[in-house]
């Protein structure tokens, strides 16, 4: 299959933090794409967040009129409360609201107004407040990342007054920290950018807050946001921010990165679309993975629950991994990643609430498929991988698995594949994201910083080994197979890519939500320009207004190249002679990222019959050339045009379209 397969709990190490109150915490930096403490071990942080104001403290209820003290005392007792019911959380994030460096009684347009900043009132309530806070956080284990007052206009640009603004803020705070030795304060340098205009664009908007950062002799970690709403890093790939210590800070809410999200209309309530496990996974891959390919990541909003409970920002339910939902995916793919720290951006009186002995209900802390319950016990479970004393024996490795012994992938397709550490006290770890790979085959299939990504024909055998702090050894060997470029299996047809659909792989039959999309996505992209045509059968006509589509970007919502249906039941596409729809650019098929149905939705849905790659409009095409191969003396059953055994004749209609040899002879399949 083509997708990326499934993954769990792939995470390197983390710090309990009660055990640091009163005592020194590890300083943290950043070595490559990991955040590391003093004694070189990766730290992933899990934590939470608090705002400072009346309106975040429980709607005013609790506090106001710029009470210093009734503020700390409350936001003290929510960092206790939540902690004496077990929390295991290692950071906060400490937002410096604008209730406090706003002048009184100016009037704003919101959060995103910083016409009623006063520099004066915020070098007072940083000394009163902000500092308190992260010092209170500190002392009780937790590292703490601080984000500006507010958040940023629509559009922001190079030499504006926004980057001034940050400027000023962060060189104020960059003083107090370097003045006070707070050297493991970490700072979000703004909250969700959305455009970035002017000369070197995102990079040099930031670059220009870093440098002012450093300019005060500021060391500290800098975690610096992407643009839409802090969901695009791709700029960052391209063009890196320069310096030591630097990181990226995401949001990641349901519906985002084509993840699932709950929708309502007048059909359905508390319904779950969207991409699935593997339109989230693509979207991730295209935005926030160029980056974390270099740098580590630490989400600083999150969360989600059914609409009902009206009790957090993103409305979905935890679902489960690999399939619908989003909680249970987004957990799924920060594994993965291998370098994702993340935060619950539910507010800490509801966690303070949370009690893990209640059964299973229909409340927001009790229901399983809003984010409160499986997050703090996926916390707990994170908390088990914690660096030990390495001369307890109980922490030696005994058994190395995988999910799977096979993989099949077509040419251009990734799969993750996860791999579990069995230790003699029992817990098991995901080490995908340190294990250690090599490919009898590298032609066939190489490793890329999490993903088995398959780049060229054939099978190879993927050896997959970890060694744990005792030095011992356990290794485990996968087969990485073929599978066609356009598989009609449940495995590798994304019936979700946009809105929730179902594909039948017994009949074929794709039925798209509504005005949905659903097919095969590539995402690292596919060449198909060595081949003429593109052929597409159905088994009957369609009758959803059905189109065919071809995406030469990796993003669905660029412009496609389009083939109706119409009543035919095939399309015979000339993929050298298509252009992108309402435009006059050509399709390039170099790079192909998505390919798939559009419907209207509903109905009899659209039946495939196969879909195959042609120079001739009629037929698969086959290899131009046979290369040499010594086969085997057993010429009875099938092999393929690498000499390898394939099955016996019975089985030759289940093969992908192309050339074998059966019983000594050449067929084309």
């Amino acid at each position: 299959m083509w997708c990326i397969i499934a993954m769990l709990w792939c995470t390197t190490f983390i710090f309990r933090t009660a055990a640091w109150e009163g005592m020194r915490m590890p300083q943290l930096h950043i070595e490559g794409r990991y955040l590391v403490d003093d004694q070189g071990n990766k730290i992933l942080l899990h934590g939470f967040g608090q705002t400072y104001s009346p309106w975040f403290n429980e709607q005013g209820n609790k506090w106001n009129n710029y009470d210093v003290e009734a503020c700390l005392r409350y936001n003290k007792a929510k960092i206790d409360g939540l902690l004496s019911v077990g929390w295991k959380v290692n950071w906060i994030r400490l937002h410096m609201d604008p209730y406090w460096s706003n002048e009184p009684g100016r009037q704003t347009t919101g959060e995103n107004d910083i016409s009623a900043f006063s520099m004066t009132r915020f070098e007072t309530y940083f000394k009163s407040v902000f500092m308190p806070m992260a010092e209170y956080a500190e002392s009780k284990g937790l590292y703490v990342v601080m984000r500006p007052p507010g958040v940023c206009p629509e559009r922001i640009a190079v030499g504006d007054a926004y980057q001034q603004y940050l400027i000023k803020v962060w060189t104020h705070v960059a003083r107090q920290v370097v003045a006070t030795g707070k050297t493991n304060i970490m700072f979000e340098l703004a909250n969700e950018p959305i455009n970035v205009d002017g000369a070197g664009g995102i990079t040099k908007f930031f670059q220009d807050v870093v440098d002012a950062i450093r300019a005060e002799g500021c060391p500290n970690i800098l975690w610096v946001p992407g643009s839409g709403y802090q969901s695009d890093y791709r700029a960052y790939a391209a063009n890196p921010i320069k310096g030591d210590n630097i990181g990226y800070a995401v949001h990641a809410y349901p519906g985002w990165y084509g993840s699932d999200a709950e929708v309502e209309s007048a059909e359905n309530t508390g319904d779950v679309a969207g991409g699935g496990y593997r339109g989230f996974l693509n979207g991730w891959c295209e935005r926030v993975k160029p980056i974390a390919d270099m740098a580590p990541v630490i989400v600083t909003e999150m969360d989600w629950a059914p609409k009902k409970y009206n009790a957090s920002w993103g409305k979905s339910i935890t679902g489960t991994r690999g399939g619908d939902g989003f909680g249970a995916n987004f957990k799924f793919i920060c594994d993965l990643t291998g370098n994702v720290s993340w935060m619950l951006f539910t507010g800490a009186e509801w966690l303070e609430q949370y009690r893990d002995g209640l059964a299973d209900g229909g409340t927001f802390l009790t229901d399983p498929e809003a984010c409160v319950r499986p997050i703090y016990r996926w916390f707990a479970d994170y908390a088990k991988e914690w660096p030990h004393d390495q001369a307890d024996d109980a922490r030696r490795m005994v058994s190395l698995t995988a999910d799977a012994d096979r993989y099949e992938l077509p040419i251009g397709g990734i799969a993750a594949v996860p791999v579990y550490a069995t230790f003699a006290d029992g817990h098991v770890e995901c080490v995908t994201a340190t294990a250690q790979y090599s490919f009898a085959d590298e032609s066939v299939a190489v490793f890329d910083k999490g993903l088995v990504r398959k780049v060229g024909d054939g099978e190879t055998l993927l050896t997959i080994s970890h060694t744990d702090a005792f030095g011992t050894t356990q290794s485990l060997d996968i087969s990485i197979g073929e599978s066609p470029l356009f598989p009609l299996t449940n495995e590798g047809f994304n019936p979700s890519i946009w809105e929730k659909g179902t594909f039948d792989e017994t009949t074929g039959t794709l039925i798209t939500g509504q005005w949905g999309f659903g097919g095969w996505q590539y995402p690292n992209g596919v060449d198909l320009s060595a081949y003429k045509y593109l052929v597409v059968r159905l088994k009957k006509q369609q009758n959803c207004g059905a189109s065919f589509r071809l995406f030469d970007e990796n993003n669905y919502w660029s412009s496609p190249a389009m083939v109706e249906f119409g009543s035919s039941t095939e399309l015979v596409i000339d993929l050298h002679n298509l252009t992108k729809d309402g435009t006059t650019t050509k399709f390039n098929p170099e790079h192909v990222y998505i390919i798939g149905v559009w419907t209207y939705g509903g109905g009899d849905g659209v039946q495939f019959s196969e879909v195959f790659l042609s120079n001739d409009g009629k037929t698969p095409v086959p290899p131009t050339a046979l290369p040499n191969i010594t086969f085997p003396k057993r010429q009875s059953g099938i092999f393929n045009l690498r000499g390898q055994y394939m099955g016996t004749t019975d089985t030759l209609d289940r093969l992908p379209h192309g050339i074998y040899i059966v019983d000594g002879k050449k067929v084309v399949r």
